[in-house]
């Protein structure tokens, strides 16, 4: 850890991330920020972008690939990285990163929990002279052009699980917000949610800590949330059974849309600071509809509510043959073929539906429900 210590040094709470005006990314559009959850496989990676073109990744994954998935999404440099805790599947792919684009900040935390290649990372950090910060003991806000990103203060450090060292993160840009808590359980996200409350609260979008799984989402959570959309990056049949089926249902009974790059591919969320829309599938241009803000009319306790938008949620167990024609890809005649199948135990189910095949079924999915 003294390799870690030398590297950290005292910056001022608000850090401007300025540079020279790069060209903007293909996703970066002026007035828009754009949150991707790359498919990385087994593993986190979620790259940011303002409306200036400046960029943050959160995570590199656990290989080499990080690199070829970052030119694809058009990015040529990087103002900030970040590692949100020492374990490989966050931080493996990190070094070819900072090779390939040379970031003007590294953050990460102190944790007590390392290894040689963790080492062997810091050390290429400071042989690149690359400026490395931590977190706090307070908020500490970074401005990355016009998006805030707010670094959760550092919940006091867990020797024994280093899920619970997680950096957590907030995304803002207008009334737009992203909230990415790393890996963190339920000691960590519980103390954040005393500590800081308002940082945890009402965000628009939540990437699921530790991949879906049942120790990194509970009621508790997803109350002070109450996110419109939830994302978890996994491989597909992963030896961890990720997401975990209590995590699944949670979600199902709040009534949040679970995306999931093991199934959906690379998950873009596109802000004007106001409305805000989905992107999944880019090869197959699969789209959700442009959500409207959230209404300021709901008590605290709340559920989550459902979108606001030209289709929203459908009930395929209760739609109308109108409402069901309304979901992009349904005509006629499968709006009757739908009705004529019902129940329907999931949104799986529907591939019963005589013309509903796999890929339909994940253009779909988005915009429907069971119950």
């Amino acid at each position: 850890m003294r390799v870690l210590s030398s590297l950290v040094v005292t910056i001022t709470l608000c850090i401007p991330i300025a540079s020279c005006t790069p060209t903007p990314p293909p996703h970066a559009l002026p007035g828009a920020v754009t949150v991707t959850i790359l498919d990385v496989g087994q593993g986190d990676a979620i790259l940011i972008r303002s409306p200036e073109g400046k960029t943050a990744l959160i995570d590199a994954g656990q290989s080499a690939s990080i690199v070829s998935k970052l030119e694809q999404q058009g990015v040529s440099s990087l103002d900030l990285v970040v590692v949100s805790h020492h374990h490989a599947d966050h931080y493996g792919g990190m070094d070819d990163v900072i090779r390939a684009f040379r970031p003007r900040f590294f953050l990460a935390s102190s944790s007590s929990h390392t290894s040689e290649p963790y080492l062997k990372l810091l050390q290429l950090v400071r042989d690149r002279n690359i400026q490395a910060i931590s977190p706090l003991e307070v908020p500490r806000k970074l401005e990355l052009g016009s998006v805030v990103l707010t670094v959760f203060p550092q919940a006091p450090n867990d020797p024994k699980e280093e899920n619970n060292n997680s950096i957590g993160i907030r995304v803002d840009y207008g009334t737009f917000s992203t909230v990415l808590p790393g890996d963190a359980q339920t000691r960590e996200r519980r103390w954040w949610a005393h500590r800081v409350p308002k940082l945890c609260a009402d965000a628009t979008v939540l990437k699921l800590a530790h991949h879906g799984s049942r120790n990194g989402t509970d009621a508790r959570w997803l109350d002070l949330v109450r996110p419109y959309v939830a994302v978890a990056s996994l491989s597909k049949d992963n030896d961890y059974h990720h997401p975990h089926p209590e995590t699944v249902d949670l979600l199902a009974r709040y009534e949040i849309p679970l995306l999931r790059t093991d199934r959906d591919g690379t998950v873009t969320i596109r802000s004007d600071g106001l409305h805000w829309q989905v992107f999944t599938h880019p090869e197959s241009s699969a789209e959700w509809p442009v959500f409207e803000p959230r209404g300021e009319n709901r008590s605290r306790g709340d559920r989550p509510s459902k979108p606001k938008s030209s289709v929203g949620l459908i009930n395929i167990n209760k739609a109308s043959k109108t409402q069901l024609r309304k979901i992009p890809g349904i005509g006629q005649v499968l709006a009757d073929r739908i009705i004529k199948g019902r129940p329907y135990r999931s949104v799986d189910d529907l591939v019963r539906v005589e013309g509903i095949g796999e890929k339909r079924l994940t253009e779909i999915r988005p915009y429907v429900r069971v119950r």
